[in-house]
């Protein structure tokens, strides 16, 4: 004969007797909802830094008669200029590691302020990209500084190519 269980005790035996699909269906459901609210949460989270760094290192790039033309619309944003170095503007600075010049295009000249090492190759008549801001004085202060080489090839091809 089988043991008498009273209501209270069937009813603790019932709760813990899985039903085909109830609960566990429950418990899957819910952590793939984690899962894919999570990989949403890490797919924005990486988006969001990729266009942060797209953004913050894409500088349009002008001449110095382009960036003086935009006037206040311009000011205090990240922009490259390309200019010819005027060397009678040359002040260098070895102590402070601090460089002034201007660069110039056609009838346009920028002041330029750089802190940093000097190129080698920084002289009179070098092609410069310079990378900074440019502020409410006229100065482009500059936080990378670039020189053009001179190409070989182009100048053997104008001495070969003249009679």
């Amino acid at each position: 004969m089988a043991p008498k269980c009273n209501r209270r005790e069937r009813s603790r035996m019932t709760d813990s007797i899985p039903v085909a699909g109830t609960k566990q269906r429950g418990k899957s459901a819910n952590k793939q909802t984690k899962f894919v609210v999570g990989g949403l949460i890490v797919v924005l989270v990486i988006g969001y830094l990729i266009f942060t760094s797209i953004q913050g290192s894409t500088a349009p790039y002008l001449t110095v008669t382009e960036l003086q033309s935009k006037g206040s619309s311009i000011y205090e944003r990240n922009v490259r200029v390309t200019g010819m170095i005027q060397g009678e503007s040359i002040d260098w600075n070895a102590q402070d590691l601090l460089l002034k010049f201007e660069i110039a295009d056609g009838g346009s000249r920028l002041p330029v302020v750089y802190k940093g090492l000097r190129p080698d190759m920084f002289q009179d008549g070098a092609q410069a990209v310079v990378e900074g801001r440019y502020t409410e004085g006229g100065t482009f202060e500059a936080h990378n500084l670039v020189l053009k080489c001179p190409s070989k090839y182009e100048e053997a091809a104008t001495a070969t190519a003249q009679p």
